[in-house]
């Protein structure tokens, strides 16, 4: 699944911009009364369950991170990634195990199910999970008794409205979007746009390599072929290329586009699933008021990320508060909320577990502690107080 350039920009985010025991500062409170001192403790052993999506990634950011707290941590691969999953933490054990000659610190099993991952929630020595699925998964980690991080699922709304520098946000969208072939679930899965420059906004992703679909029966074939019986992205299409894609639907192209855009209502099926392919509906909406409205409403009440592309401070301003997710990207490719930066620039940690129903945001070595406060008060006698 996905592109081995992209691959490669999500390993090096992974390795390079995950915070590890830096973050970890102590807090010291002084005064008449003595010392308060709050510090980072480690839970113990953490379950965590990984994504076919990012599998290796996610292993080696959660790993220094969750290492960097203290733990030591039990994988629960999914099927669909054991091999890379098991050869990533064999070479996390050999870089721990240089560092501080402690073996294992890092572990799965052979044959991962969902059994197996059953078993270890409830297991009574795993203190903590951390899960990155779908609802049903999350669910069971937050009814199991134990601290949860949870990373569910996001549809990421782009808005654009009428005063965005619109060849840059086509450039940003289609880069965005057409990265690793759209599996993130950070990227952009539709696009809002203000009508008046709805027409401009597609020429110009055009321009970046996006194929326009301008038969609309097109839209709800590519629908059909590509989402399950049960609503869910069929797993043949998802991370494939667009050019497979179309090859598939029977659809015919010119050159080699790396991203399929069509027109549609907001509550088209391509709208309303994460498609978790390189095909990124676009709708248009008569004001800004009206973008922001569809844009919330197809998200989902999911509160994982969105991004806009204005130069209208309060536009900008409003859209981050109404949509309130945990990541939220302006007049830029939403990958830079996940630390992957343009020419390998830094853009701040890497956000591999995002934990949008816990609360915990984009996750770092500090979300997989415990924060303890430790008191030293100012020792009085009996005596003083008497006197």
């Amino acid at each position: 699944m996905g592109t081995v350039e992209a691959k490669v920009a999500k390993l090096n985010n992974a390795l390079y911009n995950t915070p590890g025991t830096e973050i970890l500062q102590p807090e010291a409170e002084t005064g008449d009364g003595g010392l308060v001192m709050y510090e980072y403790a480690p839970f113990g052993v953490i379950g965590a369950v990984g994504p076919s999506t990012n599998p290796s990634e996610t292993v080696i950011a959660n790993g220094i991170a969750m290492i960097a707290g203290g733990n030591t941590v039990y994988f629960g691969a999914h099927p669909g990634a054991k091999n890379i999953t098991r050869w990533t933490i064999e070479k996390l054990n050999e870089f721990v195990y240089k560092a501080t000659g402690m073996t294992d610190v890092v572990v799965s099993i052979e044959e991962p199910s969902i059994e197996s991952v059953q078993e270890m929630m409830a297991h009574p020595d795993i203190a903590m999970l951390s899960i990155t699925g779908g609802p049903a998964v999350v669910h069971q980690a937050l009814i199991s008794g134990k601290k949860a991080i949870g990373a569910g699922a996001g549809n990421p709304p782009a808005m654009v409205d009428a005063t965005a520098n619109i060849e840059l946000a086509a450039h940003n969208i289609v880069e965005s979007a057409a990265f690793d072939n759209n599996i993130l679930c950070t990227a952009e899965k539709e696009v809002v746009v203000e009508s008046s420059v709805k027409d401009e906004l597609i020429r110009d992703m055009q321009n970046e390599g996006a194929f326009l679909l301008t038969n609309s029966s097109d839209a709800d074939k590519l629908a059909q072929m590509a989402i399950g019986p049960k609503g869910a992205p069929d797993r043949k299409f998802v991370g494939k290329d667009a050019t497979f894609i179309l090859d598939e639907a029977g659809i015919s192209y010119t050159g080699k586009p790396k991203l399929i855009i069509v027109e549609t209502s907001k509550d088209h099926p391509l709208v309303t699933t994460e498609m978790l392919m390189p095909i990124l509906p676009i709708v248009s909406c008569p004001n800004f008021d009206a973008v922001l409205a569809t844009a919330v409403e197809v998200e989902g009440g999911l509160h994982h990320t969105a991004s806009i592309h204005s130069e209208n401070l309060p536009h900008i301003n409003k859209a981050a508060h109404r949509m309130n997710t945990s990541i939220f990207v302006v007049n830029g490719p939403t990958y830079a909320g996940t630390g992957v930066a343009a020419n390998g620039a830094h853009s701040g940690a890497s956000a591999l577990t995002i934990a949008t129903p816990t609360g915990e945001g984009t996750t770092t070595a500090k979300s997989f502690t415990r924060r303890r406060r430790l008191n030293s008060p100012e020792a009085f006698s009996l005596r003083s107080w008497e006197a």
